[in-house]
């Protein structure tokens, strides 16, 4: 949820103070969140998974301001990665292409993964490292409450959390105001 949020809101900031800020919207709009939710799929298994791996002891809060800025850094640049593939999906879901130039684009879209993690995925890192905030206070909470003796609280008080946190977060990203939201982000 934080990395989609994330994303959206990076789009904002593209936006100068006196333009006209407009959201990402349509296939576009569903295919970067697609893309945003990969990246974070890749980034915080490799995180968390490996790197926190005692359940049953919640991990130090610098623990999990380190894990908040790998996701902040790392996810914004592996969606930025995966942009020319977005525009591909976005063109055939569009019409504008047609099958053999979608998969000259996919081929494209692999070999220029690199160049477009560095150059597109840096333009969101502002909006990403803001976001790894967020991973940190949510996860460590997370951690909290995973690792409490009370079974009931350890089995679904990361889920209820997750949920009551991370929500408001995405929606507010979506259909908050996005003046405001590009100002707060810049």
């Amino acid at each position: 949820m934080l990395s989609v949020a994330a994303f959206h809101v990076s789009v904002l900031t593209r936006f100068q103070y006196f333009e006209e800020v407009t959201r990402i919207q349509g296939w576009g709009a569903l295919f970067f969140s697609i893309a945003a939710t990969i990246s974070a799929l890749i980034v915080v298994p490799l995180a968390v998974y490996h790197i926190r791996d005692l359940a049953q002891n919640p991990g130090h809060p610098i623990t999990w301001f380190a894990l908040g800025a790998g996701f902040g850094i790392l996810t914004p640049l592996f969606t930025g990665g995966f942009t020319r593939a977005v525009g591909a999906f976005t063109g055939l879901a569009e019409g504008h292409l047609g099958i053999s130039d979608f998969f000259s684009l996919m081929l494209d879209a692999v070999l220029v993964f690199p160049y477009d993690f560095a150059v597109e995925g840096t333009i969101n890192l502002i909006v990403g490292l803001e976001s790894g905030v967020f991973f940190a206070v949510i996860g460590y909470v997370i951690d909290r409450l995973n690792a409490s003796k009370n079974e009931n609280v350890s089995t679904w008080g990361p889920w209820v959390f997750l949920g009551a946190a991370g929500l408001p977060v995405l929606l507010f990203s979506l259909l908050g105001p996005a003046e405001f939201l590009r100002d707060l982000a810049s």
